[in-house]
């Protein structure tokens, strides 16, 4: 009698263990997948490389020189520095391995770096990696010209009142590297530095929307506050881009 109930005790105990497990396993398991559709594929979305972890190489402008008083560096500026602080959270959260340390000035870029993927921060006026890339892509609907943005016939440059800028434009360009078959890069840069910050923003923000199309360039607006806060961009322009215009090697 009493072997009888301590059997059926044990097998009491052994089915709630088991089902314990199972149902643990299924919440891991289902919490595993939420997080794979609400965080990592929206944040792969927002970059579509296909690889990053060795492959990947963030070139930043050149936008200013320091006289260390021995020698001359040049440096980057404020502007993709916040840049960066927007857009490095959302490629950790799409490439787990990713090598942030694999930053360069745009200035002295090693040519064996342009056949990695591409993440170009500044415009062609600060970083001429940007504007190499922008006269390579084809059917590309904007150029740039010092401050000023053009999208076909139509000029967009920062707003300035009283030595500030009051709201600026920015622009995201997301392709196939013009330097490279089988490398993407995306380009995040502005009118001025602030609009350089509001395409990042819009990049996290909503470069991983299902809508967007994976080749695509953006125009973006922003108001810019007193002490400097970029406030949400606004999309005024979108266009799909062509296919790759570096064909694959064939062996």
């Amino acid at each position: 009698m009493l072997a009888g109930t301590v059997e059926l005790v044990a097998e009491t105990v052994r089915d709630q263990s088991l089902s314990l497990l199972v149902g643990g396993g299924l919440t891991a398991a289902g919490g595993y997948a939420r997080w794979l559709l609400v965080k990592r594929l929206p944040a792969r979305r927002t970059w579509r490389f296909e690889r990053a972890t060795e492959e990947l190489v963030m070139v930043v402008s050149s936008s200013a020189e320091v006289d260390t008083g021995q020698y001359t560096r040049p440096t980057t500026g404020v502007g993709q520095v916040r840049a960066m602080s927007l857009l490095v959270p959302r490629l950790v959260r799409a490439y787990r391995d990713v090598d942030l340390q694999q930053v360069s000035l745009s200035e002295g870029l090693p040519g064996r770096d342009l056949e990695s993927h591409l993440l170009l921060l500044g415009g062609p006026k600060t970083n001429e990696v940007t504007g190499r890339a922008l006269a390579a892509l084809p059917g590309l609907p904007l150029r740039v010209d010092g401050n000023v943005i053009s999208w076909g016939e139509e000029r967009f440059e920062g707003r300035v009142l009283g030595e500030r800028v009051v709201s600026d434009f920015g622009y995201v360009v997301r392709a196939p590297s013009p330097f490279a078959p089988g490398r993407r890069i995306v380009v995040v840069a502005g009118s001025h530095t602030f609009g350089t910050v509001a395409a990042a923003r819009w990049l996290a923000e909503r470069g991983g929307a299902r809508d967007v199309p994976a080749d695509v360039a953006v125009l973006v607006e922003a108001p810019v506050s007193a002490d400097g806060h970029v406030g949400v961009p606004r999309e005024l322009r979108r266009a799909r881009l062509a296919a790759s215009p570096v064909p694959a090697q064939r062996h």
